[in-house]
């Protein structure tokens, strides 16, 4: 019978020697020996086989899954678990199970494998094409929405009841559109999310942070979900969680997936967040009093596109693809995630986060929320003395429907609008005359959006009128590389649209040259790369010489400095004096909180930014 099995079978003893195989097992390794018998599990398997074995002698009742590497390049499933012996009268051990070996179930999943990719591929591709679609269907609505409220509703008559129904209806079902369009952006992002993050293009944001904001984040953004439901909160938190290294935005991700979930299959009863710590981990649960998931099922809910309880048809659905998600950034941070559940009774997500205690895991750095707070205000100071005039914004898409969406909403904000079909037209309508600011599209015919950036960000009379990059394809990286100042994502989020512009239009050139000068490099460089990825032109300086050539050359706006650096330097005390220095703004950053040198300052162009410390991420 095992002779006969389609997976390969192996068995091996408690001293870590081949006790059993089928002939399956030769032909999905490659395996030419006729005997395996006797030898050595860790000299003839790969390390993954001897990691499963060592798991199911440490937890003798849990079964073991994981994809290990066959022969030929192909990939495997095998599954694990031990084999135990009751107690008997000679050999008690206090009464438990023995463990007396391993048996290991492996099966070739290539194909599945392949299939599975490509219909992530497809679905990807699909999603990709529905974007677009999608912005022109959510953008009208909005702008049918916000014109309806403001100038029709307002003059219509309000004593015929008749009218007032219809009123209200219109208004109800613009609401729907709207609603419904976001759920699908939902769903998109989900589906692209889990094909960046198998084909490795996640962004990754890592920085020190703290697991009760994370959990404070995510029940904010569901509690909308408990009010619905009426279902009560528990929150059942330690008093002091240390630290960890992550991504903020990725694990409240995951919590809001998790907390979701639960309440989905949650009527009544309650939904607790629970906090624990010991010496290595963080361990975060997620526990409800829902319908439960049946056993049969729980190895399923973390598989892509698997619903489980598919036949309960009075249940919402999605894409299965939210706790996938959740499985590939826990891991990601060094974590494990699993449930455990009853039928009937409630279910528990669990994960962990591994405790990263090491000072050198945080570089030197200051608090850029901060900084570019204090830079765009005084940008803004400089140019709210400059004449006020109307803007002009060149949208460059081949959808017409995009350009006419774009042009309605910027319009009505009082912006002049200019449209270009392609790449071609755009840099000639630019060449032509400058606008204020161009929107570009990436996926065009004949010249893409990264294109026609690349040649506008390097001609000397093009390359500081501001980009805003509005796309269906995420690949920030290569935009920031080009040049551009904003990369946003389709479908448009008017407000974020909006006060980008804003930002952008306000800056004059001038304002957006800055000289970063410090003697550690690290230091110099961290600023440089994030002060570049939000549109400002850096130049780099190490030491009172190179500062003064380069302020002399460029003539910044604004120069940021070290404290101390400030203090001991003469040469940045005199720069002010220098012809076409005399109005260069300086920020000077100090390495304590406590820094009091704020009164040694000497001019209004001077501010001291105390002992912050620098968040990527948040950069505004």
């Amino acid at each position: 019978m095992i002779d006969n099995l389609a997976d390969g079978l192996l068995v091996v003893d408690l001293n870590g020697k081949i006790a059993r195989v089928n002939p399956a097992l030769f032909a999905l390794f490659g395996i030419e020996e006729t005997d395996l018998t006797g030898r050595d599990c860790q000299v003839v398997f790969n390390r993954k086989i001897v990691e499963l074995v060592e798991e199911t002698r440490r937890n003798l009742k849990k079964v073991f899954v994981a994809e290990i590497e066959l022969s030929s390049g192909c990939t495997g499933k095998a599954v694990a678990t031990a084999i135990v012996k009751d107690a008997d009268s000679t050999n008690k051990q206090n009464g438990k199970e023995r463990c007396i070996g391993s048996v290991l179930l492996i099966r070739d999943i290539t194909s599945e494998k392949e299939v599975d990719q490509m219909k992530t591929d497809f679905i990807s591709t699909v999603s990709h094409e529905l974007r677009t679609p999608l912005t022109s269907v959510l953008g009208f609505a909005k702008i049918i929405k916000k014109k309806l409220e403001e100038v029709v509703f307002p003059v219509i008559p309000t004593d015929d009841k008749k009218v007032q129904r219809n009123v209200r209806q219109i208004a109800d079902n613009l609401d729907i559109i709207v609603s419904e369009g976001g759920r699908l952006t939902d769903l998109i992002n989900d589906v692209l999310d889990i094909a960046k993050m198998e084909a490795g293009k996640i962004e990754w944001k890592m920085a020190p942070l703290q697991i009760n904001e994370v959990i404070d984040r995510a029940i904010a953004a569901t509690s909308a979900l408990f009010h619905q439901k009426n279902l009560e909160l528990i929150r059942d938190i330690e008093s002091e969680v240390p630290e960890i290294i992550g991504d903020r935005d990725r694990l409240i991700q995951v919590v809001i997936n998790l907390i979701s979930n639960s309440v989905k299959f949650t009527d009544t009863g309650s939904i607790t967040c629970k906090v624990k710590t010991n010496e290595t981990q963080i361990h975060i649960s997620i526990i409800d009093t829902g319908i439960g998931i049946a056993e049969a099922d729980l190895d399923k809910v973390f598989e892509k596109f698997k619903q489980v309880g598919d036949t309960l048809t009075d249940k919402p659905k999605g894409t299965g693809l939210g706790l996938p998600i959740c499985k590939q950034i826990v891991e990601h941070h060094g974590g494990k995630i699993w449930v455990e559940s009853t039928l009937g009774t409630g279910s528990k997500f669990s994960f962990t986060l591994p405790i990263m205690i090491a000072c050198d895991l945080k570089p030197k750095t200051f608090d850029v929320d901060t900084l570019v707070k204090q830079l765009r205000e005084h940008v803004v100071m400089k140019s709210a003395n400059s004449k006020t005039t109307k803007k002009t914004i060149l949208v460059v898409d081949d959808d017409a429907n995009i350009r006419q969406l774009l042009r309605q909403q910027l319009e009505s904000e009082g912006y002049n609008i200019l449209e270009a079909k392609d790449g071609i037209e755009a840099i000639a309508f630019v060449k032509k005359s400058a606008p204020d600011l161009i929107i570009l599209d990436v996926m065009m015919p004949e010249m893409s959006g990264f294109d026609v950036a690349a040649v506008l960000k390097n001609d000397p009379k093009t390359m500081n009128i501001p980009i805003i990059i509005l796309s269906i394809v995420e690949d920030r990286e290569r935009g920031y590389r080009l040049g551009i100042e904003r990369y946003l994502m389709k479908p448009i989020e008017t407000d974020t649209l909006l006060h980008e512009i804003g930002t952008l239009t306000t800056q004059a050139n001038s304002s957006k040259k800055v000289l970063v000068v410090d003697e550690d490099v690290s230091t110099v460089k961290t600023l440089a790369e994030v002060l570049q990825a939000k549109g400002y032109s850096v130049v780099e300086a190490i030491d009172a010489q190179e500062l003064r050539e380069k302020a002399m050359s460029v003539q910044p706006y604004m120069i940021i400095a070290n404290a101390n650096f400030w203090e001991r330097s003469e040469v940045i005390k005199t720069l002010r004096f220098e012809k076409g220095l005399e109005n260069v703004f300086f920020i000077l950053l100090a390495d304590r909180k406590d820094d009091d040198r704020s009164e040694a300052l000497t001019t209004q162009n001077e501010i001291l930014l105390p002992g912050a410390f620098i968040k990527n991420e948040k950069l505004v």
